[in-house]
């Protein structure tokens, strides 16, 4: 079992397991080789941080946020003695480079935003590129650490949704609020088991998740992105949890493609469906006019880990996310409480 040596908890439960800054180099936890290898992928550039995380080396809306900032704090290390306009001008190139691999993501463009307001407000004071480097770096530790107990946190309020006897439903990888929720269930004496879907095309389901669950020790079942509609159908589920990429202010949920799907055929069959919200809401994004639906390259589809599975001379679409509207989410679960989805917005007073 691969689990972090101190907690001997599962390693993907925690972020700094998957990205660190250590020696002047961004660390990520290759995740397109996780877990049948655990590689790293050492970034020496803000630039090879993007493409990590434009190619998936890095998957996952809260670890791609934390790797983009510590790539923005690396940045600043290309140019140690820079000053002034110069190194403003730089900045935004840095910030606009980072912000556009994943255009749909909350977290990412937050993280970002602190970034870069910190970045700003040490130019205006004089400061070097060196200094800003190492005040970038330092603010992103704070996060990691904050994030993690965030994580926890909302992990722990969504055990509280599930019944003993519970069969969830999960789709894509939720991350390491959902590791947390199966290990706070089980300190409840709740018996779980879990479905995942395998998640086209990069099997983030089937390999992450999966992989995850069954490191709790919870009993987890693979099925393909075709199967949730007859598993709900045949009362073979009866929770679905998922985490979500992006949240409006008025409890639109957007998520990997396929969970809107999900969502409308569980309220269907009368199965609640809980969103882990971690932080909550996106504060700038007051309704669905806010999102921008990134669409990856459509030849991704053609493939499933490098091995092409579509015929040749057809045309593929990958739109990456879809929206789940409000009156298809029963809760959205954060660090601080349980809100019904239209009422998300009460996590920010």
């Amino acid at each position: 079992m691969n689990t972090d040596y101190e907690t001997n908890t599962p390693l993907l439960a925690y972020i700094n397991n998957t990205v660190r800054y250590d020696d002047h180099q961004v660390i990520l936890l290759n995740r397109r080789l996780y877990p049948d290898e655990t590689t790293y992928v050492s970034c020496h550039t803000y630039e090879d941080v993007a493409v990590a995380i434009e190619d998936m080396t890095i998957q996952g809306a809260i670890v791609i946020a934390y790797a983009a900032g510590y790539g923005f704090g690396l940045a600043f290390e290309q140019k140690p003695d820079a000053k002034g306009d110069d190194l403003k001008t730089y900045a935004k190139t840095v910030y606009n480079r980072l912000l556009s691999t994943r255009p749909t993501g909350q977290r990412l463009k937050v993280i970002l935003d602190q970034c870069m307001n910190e970045v700003e407000a040490g130019i205006d004071n004089g400061k070097t590129g060196d200094e800003l480097a190492n005040e970038v770096i330092t603010f992103m530790d704070q996060e990691v650490a904050h994030a993690d107990n965030v994580a926890a946190e909302c992990g722990r309020n969504t055990a509280h949704m599930l019944e003993d006897g519970d069969k969830v439903l999960t789709h894509c990888f939720a991350d390491s609020a959902l590791i947390h929720m199966l290990m706070e269930a089980k300190r409840q004496n709740k018996h779980i088991e879990m479905y995942c879907t395998e998640t086209r095309p990069y099997l983030q389901g089937a390999r992450l998740t999966a992989h995850s669950i069954q490191e709790t020790g919870t009993k987890v079942t693979l099925v393909t992105d075709n199967m949730p509609g007859f598993l709900m159908e045949q009362g073979m589920v009866t929770k679905m949890v998922t985490a979500a990429d992006k949240i409006t202010l008025d409890g639109h949920v957007c998520n990997k493609i396929g969970t809107y799907q999900y969502a409308v055929v569980a309220q269907h069959h009368n199965i609640p469906f809980f969103v882990l919200g971690y932080e909550g809401p996106d504060e700038n994004s007051p309704d669905t006019s806010q999102i921008e639906i990134e669409y990856r390259n459509p030849d991704e589809v053609f493939f499933a880990r490098g091995v092409r599975t579509a015929v040749e001379g057809i045309e593929g679409l990958y739109p990456s996310f879809d929206i789940v509207t409000p009156n298809f989410v029963d809760a959205i679960v954060t660090n601080k409480d349980i809100f019904a989805a239209r009422n998300i917005r009460a996590h920010l007073t």
